[in-house]
């Protein structure tokens, strides 16, 4: 998560402001966050989801163990950021699912965007980044999420 800076809560109450239907969320404590580990995954994803190829996401299951109330939900906005923890878009959590590494399905890799899009692919990538972690297993679970940009 990204602390909530000056900029991130301006361009979120820039958001609600064009969102008469959404006024109840003016005083809601949404969360800023951007994809990855480094500031070159962070600009690479979130330009790919600034394209409309990324779609869908997922984290190690347990990287939620004793903040399970940070598990994604359908229905949340979300501030997503780029590198520099300045704000890009807001997403809407339309999807989430908790499938393991070795059930990811060849539409959830299409949708996340990235390389060339297969599975072969995103398997590959994610086991390089998921590995980082230690001790992973093909076998964890994920939490496997889709989302629709709603603001830019």
């Amino acid at each position: 998560m990204i602390l909530i800076s000056d900029e991130i809560q301006e361009y979120w109450d820039k958001f609600i402001s064009q969102r008469a239907d959404l006024s109840h969320l003016s005083k809601f404590k949404f969360e800023a966050w951007s994809f990855g580990n480094t500031k070159g995954m962070a600009d690479e994803l979130g330009q790919l989801v600034l394209e409309g190829k990324k779609i869908a996401t997922c984290s190690l299951l347990r990287a939620y163990r004793g903040e399970e109330n940070e598990i994604p939900q359908v229905g949340v906005f979300s501030v997503l950021c780029n590198g520099d923890s300045k704000p890009i878009c807001v997403i809407l959590v339309t999807h989430t699912w908790i499938c393991k590494f070795n059930d990811v399905t060849e539409e959830h890799a299409f949708e996340e965007g990235e390389g060339d899009r297969s599975l072969n692919y995103w398997r590959k990538a994610h086991l390089e980044f998921f590995s980082s972690y230690g001790n992973f297993q093909e076998s964890e679970e994920l939490v496997c999420e889709k989302f629709m940009v709603v603001y830019t």
